[in-house]
C-alpha cells in the first residue's frame, strides 16, 4: 500500500493546511527580511527629510546653493561617457558571447571565464594600471610606443603621448571596459539557450557565420542585448573609479565624482550631493522601469526543447582573428594593467623606462611593515571584506535556502493570479528587499549614510561600523544573486522528500540543501570579498583617517603623485584578490571530481 501524501492522513482524508504556519525559521527568516528593508530604506528616507527640512544644509543656504554654474557641462559628460561606453560595452559584451557561446572561436571554459575575469579585478586597481602604461609623459607603454616610432624616423611632438589616457577617448573607453563584464553576463546564458535550429535554416540556405549573426542570432537575442545595455547604463552612472582618476587629471566632471567633491572639498555641500544623488536614482529607477517593460524577462521565444543541442558555428580561418578579440581583450582588462603596475612596483621613482638593475623590492616592504596607513588600510579592509562577505552569504544563503523549500506550485498558476502569487511569495520579497540596492548609486548610499548614521544617537561616522554597514547594503544583490543561482542548483524534490519522511527545516536547510549549495556559496563570498576590498565609492565618503581602507589609500596615493607606493599597493590587493579565486576554483574543481568519482 502506497504512503499516504504528505497532506493527507492515514485513511487517506485529505487536511486542510494553512497556507502560512509560523516556525522558528519563518520567524527568523522574517526578522532578517525586516532588518535588511530598513538598513537599506532608512538612510535614504533619512537623507530626503534631512534635505527636506533643510538641516542637511549649512545655514543660510539652500539644498541647491552648491550646485556651481557648470552642472550643465557635469550632466553632458556624464551622457557621453555613460552613453558611449555602454555602447561600446554592448557590442564587445555580445560579440565575445557569441564567439564564446555560438561559435568554435573561442577557448571552451577558458573562454567562457575571460570576459568575466576583470569583476574578479579590484575596480580602481586596473585603472591605475592603464595610468602607469598610458601617461602621456612617462607611461611605459607610450614610451615603448615613441621608442619604436623614432626608430623609423617619427618624432612625437613634445616627447609626450602619442596617446593620452587623460581624455574623453579615454575615459570613454576604460569605461566600457568596466563594463563589458555585466553585458557578458546577461547575453551569454540567452545565446547559449538558443535554439539552433534557426541558425541552421540560415546556414542550410547560404548565410555565412555572419550573415547568420547579423540576420538571425541577433534579432533572435534582441531583448536580452536591450536588458544588457540598459543594466550597462546603469553601472555606468555609479561608477567612480574611472571618472575619478582619468576624469580628475583630464579636468572632466561627472554627476558621480560631482558628488563626491561636494562632501570632500571645502567648505562641504552635504544637501547640494544628495539632491544630485538623489536625481542619479531617478534617472536609475527610469532606466530599471524601462528594461522591466520592454525588455521583461522570458522574451526570447527561441528556446528550443528539450532534445535541442548548441551547435557551434564554424568559423574555419576566421578562428584566428575571433581568439585574438578574445586575448585582446583580456590583455586590455586584466593582463596590461597588472603587468604596468608591477613594473612600477619595483622601481624606486616611476620613470619612462625601467631601470632593470635597480629595482627594488623597498616598496613591498615599506607597504606591508612600515607604512602605518597601507598595512593598517590592508588589516581594516580584508577584515572589514572577509566580515561583509560572510554575513552578507550568510543572511542571503539562509533567505534563498528558506525560499527554495516554499517555491512549490508557483508555476502551476497563470495570469494576474501568477502576477499575485510572485509578489506575495516569499521568494518574491526575498529578490525585491535584497535587489533594491542594485537601483541605488554608491554615491547615494554614501551620502544617506552619513546623514542617517552622522548624528547622535547613532553617531557611526568614521567607524568601523558605519562602514561594514554601507558595504553590506551595496553587496547585497551580489550576494544574493551568487545564493540565488547556487540554491537553484538543487532539485525541489529534495526538500519535498525531506519533508515526507519528517525532517523539519532546520535539518533540511543544514543536512540537506546547504551542502549541496555551499560551492556556489564559497564562490559568492569570494566575489563579495573582492568588491569589498577594492570598493572606491563609498569607501572615500565614509572612512577616516583613524580608520583608513583600501579604496580611499589607493586614491589618496594617487592624488599626492606616491606613484610607486600606489602601484605597489595595488598589485598587493590584486594579489590577495586572485589567491582567493585560485583557491576558490581549486575548492570547486576537487569537489566535482569528488562527484564525479
Amino acid at each position: 500500500m502506497p504512503a499516504p501524501a504528505a497532506d493527507t492522513d492515514a485513511d487517506g482524508v485529505r487536511r486542510r493546511t494553512p497556507r502560512f504556519r509560523v516556525t522558528v525559521v519563518g520567524a527568523l527568516a522574517a526578522s532578517l527580511l525586516a532588518f535588511l528593508a530598513a538598513l537599506v530604506i532608512y538612510p535614504i528616507v533619512k537623507a530626503v527629510i534631512s534635505v527636506v527640512d533643510g538641516s542637511a544644509a549649512a545655514p543660510g543656504q539652500s539644498a541647491l546653493s552648491g550646485l556651481s554654474s557648470d552642472l550643465g557641462s557635469v550632466l553632458f559628460n556624464t551622457l557621453i561617457v555613460v552613453g558611449g561606453g555602454s555602447l561600446i560595452a554592448v557590442v564587445v559584451g555580445t560579440g565575445l558571447a557569441w564567439i564564446n557561446e555560438r561559435t568554435d572561436g573561442g577557448f571552451g571554459g577558458l573562454g567562457q571565464f575571460m570576459p568575466i575575469a576583470p569583476l574578479l579585478l579590484p575596480g580602481i586597481t586596473g585603472v591605475l594600471g592603464w595610468v602607469v602604461l598610458l601617461d602621456p609623459r612617462i607611461g611605459l607603454l607610450n614610451t615603448l610606443i615613441r621608442s619604436a616610432l623614432g626608430m623609423v624616423g617619427i618624432t612625437v611632438p613634445g616627447d609626450e603621448g602619442p596617446i593620452n589616457i587623460f581624455s574623453m577617448t579615454g575615459l570613454v573607453l576604460l569605461t566600457a571596459l568596466h563594463l563589458v563584464p555585466f553585458v557578458y553576463l546577461i547575453v551569454a546564458p540567452t545565446l547559449k539557450n538558443l535554439d539552433p535550429s534557426i541558425e541552421e535554416a540560415a546556414r542550410i540556405n547560404g548565410a555565412g557565420p555572419l550573415r547568420t549573426a547579423l540576420r538571425v542570432t541577433l534579432p533572435a537575442i534582441a531583448p536580452s542585448i536591450g536588458a544588457a545595455w540598459t543594466l550597462a547604463i546603469i553601472n555606468g552612472i555609479g561608477l567612480f573609479s574611472v571618472p575619478v582618476v582619468i576624469g580628475t587629471t583630464a579636468r572632466i566632471d561627472v554627476v558621480s565624482v560631482r558628488v563626491w567633491r561636494l562632501l570632500t572639498n571645502y567648505p562641504t555641500s552635504t544637501a547640494s550631493a544628495m539632491v544630485l544623488a538623489g536625481g542619479m536614482l531617478l534617472v536609475v529607477l527610469v532606466f530599471r522601469f524601462a528594461q522591466s517593460y520592454f525588455f521583461p524577462a522570458g522574451r526570447q521565444a527561441t528556446i528550443g526543447g528539450r532534445g535541442a543541442r548548441a551547435g557551434r558555428i564554424r568559423l574555419g580561418p576566421w578562428r584566428i582573428l575571433t581568439k585574438l578579440v578574445v586575448i585582446v581583450y583580456i590583455l586590455s582588462a586584466v593582463v596590461l594593467p597588472v603587468a604596468g603596475l608591477l613594473i612600477v612596483s619595483f622601481q624606486r621613482f616611476w620613470t619612462a623606462t625601467a631601470p632593470w638593475k635597480n629595482l627594488t623590492l623597498s616598496h613591498y616592504e615599506d607597504v606591508l611593515l612600515y607604512n602605518p596607513v597601507t598595512y593598517q588600510a590592508l588589516l581594516h579592509s580584508v577584515a572589514l571584506a572577509a566580515l561583509v562577505g560572510t554575513i552578507a552569504m550568510a543572511v542571503c544563503a539562509f533567505l534563498m535556502l528558506y525560499a527554495h523549500q516554499h517555491r512549490g506550485g508557483a508555476g502551476r498558476r497563470t495570469g494576474g493570479k501568477k502576477l499575485h502569487h510572485r509578489f506575495s511569495s516569499r521568494k518574491g520579497w526575498i529578490d525585491l528587499v535584497t535587489s533594491l540596492p542594485a537601483t541605488i548609486p554608491p554615491s547615494l548610499i554614501g551620502v544617506s549614510f552619513i546623514l542617517a548614521f552622522s548624528q547622535p544617537p547613532l553617531s557611526l561616522y568614521g567607524t568601523f561600523a558605519i562602514l561594514l554597514l554601507a558595504f553590506l547594503v551595496m553587496q547585497l544583490p551580489y550576494a544574493a544573486s551568487a545564493a540565488g543561482t547556487a540554491t537553484s542548483v538543487v532539485g525541489n524534490d529534495l526538500a519535498e522528500a525531506a519533508r515526507i519522511f519528517g525532517a523539519s527545516e532546520r535539518r533540511t536547510m543544514t543536512k540537506i540543501l546547504l551542502p549541496l549549495a555551499f560551492p556556489g556559496l564559497a564562490a559568492g563570498w569570494v566575489l563579495v570579498f573582492i568588491h569589498v576590498l577594492g570598493e572606491v565609492t563609498a569607501a572615500s565618503l565614509l572612512s577616516s583617517t583613524s580608520n583608513p581602507v583600501v579604496g580611499s589609500v589607493l586614491l589618496d596615493l594617487y592624488t599626492q603623485g606616491d606613484f610607486s607606493t600606489m602601484a605597489t599597493f595595488a598589485i598587493v590587493v590584486w594579489a590577495i584578490s586572485s589567491v582567493l579565486v585560485f583557491a576558490s576554483l581549486l575548492v570547486s574543481n576537487r569537489r566535482f571530481a569528488d562527484s564525479k568519482g
